[in-house]
């Protein structure tokens, strides 16, 4: 029975992400579109319906559970076993050139699987090098992808590989709710009575499509409008220059749309809203000047300069009460002479049990070693038994896991040269391949936070240990290992060695007080001594080092500069590999940025602890250079 499609022309609301997929098909040149959106919204919905107003481009749907050779082709193994010759069997990649590919739950395909589907939808073309087969094959097709952001959320770089972006949102007004509850019922008791009663409106919006892409050719694209799309994605500080041409191509297709063979402003302005939202970044803060150089501490045994005559002390930079209460953030003292006696108060913050809670994204680069392991934080590869069969290879040694499908494609073209005897198929040694899997492991996050004094001005650590537990939780979802260094006054404390215990190391954090001065660069120290006494007992351990500080490094048990110490330690991090984020937990009105200058010379991904607020999500990607 052939099931009937519910019309679009029938969907109650989602106006937005109806027209992002009108955009998408009538112009390919606008880079498809990705619909995010929580579940039950309609979203596979909505991409299924396209296929009754598309026209002559069809809508191919790709199994989550496909393979390489289903997706990209692969060797006939009918015509070898028949011939004794090689022959390329397209894949549904070649099936979908010059028509829609539309990929369901897009965010649970491997990433290099979904970037080589996004390379040849972008050129146009794909090349398939396996098996003794060469073949180049056209696919120039439109990508449609829809993803539940719960269950996890595509890296930065892919999302910026689709054109358009489109949010699915549900109904919130109890009568649209009502309405799409009458229609669902309508259409499962009647499916062919309720597509009649849409039958025109969707021909309307058919109609519609097929002008707009006749239109489409005649429309130029002039001087002003090139103007005007570089100055949105300039203010939007948009990475890269793809928005710019997916920008103008939307804009082509919303004039088509709209009957008309120029484009306005107007076109411009709502083609933003789907090209650009999703690649709108925070304009990076220039650096404040350097502060003066502070004079070398004098010898032990000798006196500093006098000073002049009612010369005034040298004024506080601007506090607020709270803060000019805290000893702590006094400069630093000459060597030999002690610190202010309110310099060890110490008090214990709560945990602000309202901070959101964060899910920490990894998008860090897989390599070719095999782990083992447990968790659900990232894929790896496994000498396992365990895990998803992703590929095959020729095995190093002893055949322990056989992929039969590739033993069976490699043999199959030397069967009219074999005695196959009374077997229907002869296989030998050469022909075996080992199959290559993947599984879910957890991660090791390495907490490294500045518990100085300054931590405790403006209940700043009450909302740092609410940031801290609510990564904590995300680690204890994910099943990964975690640790947590404490820095303040001279020294830096290991509180909790690396573990699977997340209550350990929130009991841990919960009674840390907050007292003294900032030794960042021993902080620093002692998360290179952990990550290096854990390697050596764990070298598959693939970790993460989170630095939660305001950067104001003021001390160091060298005795030199506390911020230079900081930033070599920073520098030994980054040449190490360590892929590490850096919180800044700095909220006083004239900000020194100094975490952020720790965040580039390690290599680190930053944030800003209200930015991680609002925002929810930690992506950690590979180290910046």
């Amino acid at each position: 029975m052939q099931r009937m499609i519910f019309p679009l022309a029938a969907i109650v609301g989602q106006e937005t992400v109806k027209r992002a997929l009108l955009i998408a098909v009538v112009n390919p040149k606008a880079g498809g579109v990705l619909v995010a959106g929580e579940k039950g919204t309609a979203k596979s919905t909505l991409v299924r319906s396209l296929a009754d107003i598309t026209g002559e481009a069809r809508l191919i749907e790709l199994p989550l559970n496909a393979t390489e050779d289903m997706v990209f082709g692969g060797l006939d193994m009918q015509y070898a076993l028949e011939q004794g010759k090689r022959r390329f069997l397209p894949g549904i990649l070649a099936r979908a050139n010059n028509h829609l590919l539309y990929i369901d739950e897009i965010n649970l395909l491997r990433q290099e699987f979904l970037g080589s589907l996004l390379d040849a939808a972008a050129t146009g073309v794909y090349r398939v090098e396996r098996e003794g087969i060469s073949c180049l094959h056209a696919a120039a097709c439109t990508l449609i992808g829809t993803m539940n952001p719960e269950e996890g959320t595509l890296s930065p770089q892919m999302i910026d590989r689709f054109g358009l972006y489109a949010a699915v949102s549900r109904e919130k007004n109890e009568t649209d709710r009502m309405e799409i509850m009458r229609r669902i019922l309508a259409y499962e008791a009647r499916p062919a009575e309720f597509c009649r009663q849409y039958a025109a409106a969707n021909e309307a919006i058919k109609q519609q499509v097929a002008v707009a892409r006749s239109l489409l050719q005649a429309i130029a694209v002039s001087e002003a409008m090139i103007l005007l799309a570089a100055q949105m994605c300039a203010r939007a500080h948009s990475p890269g220059h793809r928005a710019e041409l997916f920008l103008l191509e939307a804009a082509r297709a919303i004039a088509a749309l709209a009957g008309r063979t120029y484009l306005l402003p107007a076109d411009l302005e709502e083609a933003a809203c789907y090209v650009l939202p999703q690649r709108m970044r925070q304009e990076e803060q220039p650096l404040p000047p350097e502060p003066p150089e502070q004079s070398e501490p004098e010898p032990p045994g000798e006196e500093p300069p006098e000073q002049p005559d009612n010369q005034p002390p040298p004024p506080e930079p601007p506090t607020n009460q709270q803060e000019r209460e805290q000893p702590e953030e006094q400069t630093v003292p000459p060597a030999g002479q002690p610190e202010s006696g309110g310099s060890d108060q110490e008090k214990v913050a709560d945990i602000d049990t309202t901070f959101p809670f964060i899910r920490m994204a990894l998008a860090l680069p897989q390599d070719r070693q095999e782990r083992r392991g447990s968790g659900k934080r990232s894929l790896t590869r496994t000498d396992t038994k365990q895990g998803r069969y992703v590929r095959s290879g020729i095995p190093n040694g002893q055949v322990t896991d056989l992929a039969f499908d590739a033993t069976l494609r490699a043999a199959a073209p030397y069967q009219k040269f074999r005695n196959t005897a009374q077997c229907a198929i002869a296989i030998e040694r050469e022909d075996l391949r080992q199959k290559i899997r993947e599984k879910r492991i957890g991660s090791t996050f390495l907490f490294v936070v500045d518990a100085s004094g300054s931590m405790g001005a403006r209940e700043r650590m009450r909302a740092v240990k609410g940031a801290v537990c609510a990564m904590l939780q995300d680690a204890y979802q994910q099943r990964d290992q975690v640790g947590l260094i404490a820095f303040r006054r001279q020294t830096a404390e290991v509180l909790l060695p690396i573990t699977r215990s997340v209550d350990l190391a929130q009991k841990c954090l919960r009674y840390l007080p907050t007292g003294g001065k900032t030794p960042l660069a021993e902080g620093l120290t002692a998360a290179l001594r952990v990550l290096a006494s854990r390697r050596q007992k764990d070298r598959e351990m693939k970790p993460v080092l989170v630095l939660v500080t305001d950067g104001r490094a003021n001390t160091t048990t060298t005795g030199g500069d506390g911020m230079a110490d900081a930033l070599k330690v920073a520098g030994k991090i980054h040449k190490t590999g360590v892929h590490s984020v850096v919180i800044d937990t700095e909220s006083d009105f004239v900000k020194l940025g100094l975490a952020r200058t720790v965040a580039r010379e390690m290599g680190s991904v930053y944030y800003s602890l209200r930015e991680l607020s609002e925002h929810n999500i930690m992506h950690i990607v590979k180290n910046l250079s």
